[in-house]
């Protein structure tokens, strides 16, 4: 966490935290990171507070003591969290993501997946937060790779499902989040069966001298949390940048170009004139030299 220009007090109380914020000069923009204690959530607190952000992550079994206890499926300590930090960003990556495990634990992982995400996009959007909600590639069925954006899902176990179910929630709640994807992940572990990739070192060290038994049936593409987190602020970077407005400035579209093809079809439509061309004949009469009509563009 930042803490140039800020003095940040916390407080635990059972549920969640609370946030004493005194004398506030001068801080980077807030982003909260839900998840904080995991391998993606850790990699994406770290590339925040590199790009000069005021980070505070929050965690639940591991969260002491260097991340917030928060725990996300009580509605109440979710709601004060976020009203008393205010952050500009949420970035979501708290979820069950075992697919053996949440099979066995369907409806705390319904609880955390998909209600506990329901809540968050509430109160993002009353609070003004962009949400970043981390999704995952098995939202598809894996019979026709590769996938865009907008390709049906179609997940064939219930940890898909319940990710699916939790990018509605995002959209149903916070219109305008981002919804990322991404596919197994590796990276700077605490052990190394913390990561479905890294874990395959174990079975590497308990087979024979050349070789282990591995199933080769599934194709998988390990994706870097650092290359993640990575996309997650400059995602972050651009949103600020299109939502920034001048200070006590009236909000403006970013594109607003209009369709002009209902008047083609009417035949009412006219060629304009090319816009250097129009430009130059509504402003030399207010030049000096009149002759800069005909000396600049001819």
């Amino acid at each position: 966490m930042s803490r140039a220009g800020a003095e940040l007090s916390i407080l635990f109380s059972p549920g969640c935290v609370q946030l004493l914020q005194e004398e506030v000069l001068v801080q980077g923009p807030k982003v909260l990171v839900t998840g904080a204690t995991g391998l993606l959530g850790r990699a994406v607190c770290r590339e925040f507070q590199a790009g000069g952000w005021t980070v505070v992550g929050t965690g639940y079994r591991r969260a002491r003591p260097r991340f917030l206890y928060c725990d996300l499926t009580d509605e109440d300590g979710v709601r004060r969290l976020l009203h008393q930090f205010k952050p500009d960003l949420i970035v979501h990556c708290a979820a069950e993501r075992r697919p053996d495990v949440v099979e066995r634990l369907a409806d705390a992982t319904v609880q955390l997946n998909v209600n506990a995400t329901g809540t968050l996009a509430k109160e993002a959007a009353l609070c003004g937060a962009l949400l970043l909600y981390i999704s995952t590639d098995y939202v598809f069925d894996g019979r026709n790779p590769p996938y865009g954006e907008d390709d049906a899902p179609n997940p064939l176990n219930m940890y898909g499902r319940s990710k699916l179910e939790g990018e509605r929630e995002v959209l149903r709640h916070c219109p305008g989040s981002v919804i990322l994807r991404v596919p197994v992940l590796f990276g700077e572990v605490e052990s190394v069966a913390e990561s479905a990739v890294t874990s395959l070192w174990l079975k590497v060290q308990e087979g024979t001298e050349d070789s282990c038994l591995l199933d080769h049936c599934y194709q998988r593409f390990p994706t870097d949390t650092r290359d993640v987190a990575a996309v997650c602020r400059k995602l972050a970077e651009r949103a600020k940048q299109l939502t920034e407005q001048p200070a006590g400035s009236a909000p403006r579209p970013i594109n607003c170009q209009l369709n002009c093809s209902r008047l083609e079809l009417l035949n009412l439509s006219v060629q304009p004139k090319p816009f250097m061309s129009a430009i130059t004949d509504c402003l030399w009469p207010f030049t000096p030299d009149k002759r800069w009509r005909q000396t600049v563009f001819h």
